[in-house]
């Protein structure tokens, strides 16, 4: 994930991303995306959710919360445009290319010009929106990483079973003592991709603390299967 300094523009976005997740039911499958268009908060989603949210009211929340972080931005108000669709069919995201590293929040080059800035997965996307498997995906490899000898893998996340009744996951490190199929193996093993049962262990945890305090302890990040993550 990038490492965000909420002191900043682009920190505000997926600052207030965040924010309207939390005001929607955790049960609830929703992918918030707000841009800061210099003018105009433009805050674009799609829920599941019937229950429509009174926006400029959460935005007089936000802005009396995080008063000290906007008047550091040097933003003074927040004018939004509201595209959020309810009501919406969406499937849970369990599918994909998940770059994970040994320091889960890494910084990014910041583009050199930008018209507009858009908040950014997983922030805004509700845990079965893609967010619960990137999650997964960190669990898995906050107790590989030391095993097999890499920094970062590109892991492709997903349930879907071949006919060995094994998990059609891939794998990419980028460097390592071990081969990519050994690590693969490792996890087949190791690792039963239970994410409903993995969401337990979220159940405490405040979404918005990933851009608050990326340094806190993650629940995500708990080595309860360590002994079990051994490579030969």
């Amino acid at each position: 994930m990038r490492l965000l300094n909420k002191n900043s523009r682009r920190g505000v976005v997926n600052l207030f991303s965040e924010f309207v997740l939390s005001k929607i039911n955790k049960t609830e499958n929703t992918i918030i995306q707000v841009t800061d268009c210099g003018i105009f908060f433009v805050v674009n989603g799609l829920t599941t959710s019937n229950t429509v949210l009174d926006l400029n009211k959460i935005k007089d929340e936000f802005t009396n919360r995080f008063s000290d972080v906007l008047s550091e931005v040097g933003i003074e108000s927040i004018n939004l445009i509201d595209l959020i669709k309810y009501g919406e069919k969406i499937n849970n995201i369990e599918r994909g290319w998940v770059k994970v590293n040994r320091s889960v929040f890494v910084e990014e080059p910041e583009p050199i010009s930008e018209i507009s800035i858009s908040s950014e997965f997983p922030y805004g996307h509700s845990l079965n929106c893609g967010r619960l498997m990137m999650y997964y995906s960190h669990y898995m490899f906050n107790h590989c990483f030391s095993s097999i000898g890499s920094d970062e893998v590109y892991f492709y996340f997903t349930r879907e079973m071949d006919d060995e009744e094994d998990f059609k996951v891939k794998l990419i490190t980028d460097r390592g003592s071990h081969t990519d199929d050994r690590v693969k193996s490792l996890i087949l093993d190791v690792f039963d991709f239970n994410l409903e049962e993995f969401k337990d262990k979220l159940n405490d945890y405040e979404m918005i603390q990933d851009v608050l305090d990326p340094n806190k302890n993650k629940p995500y990040l708990v080595q309860d299967r360590l002994e079990d993550t051994i490579l030969f």
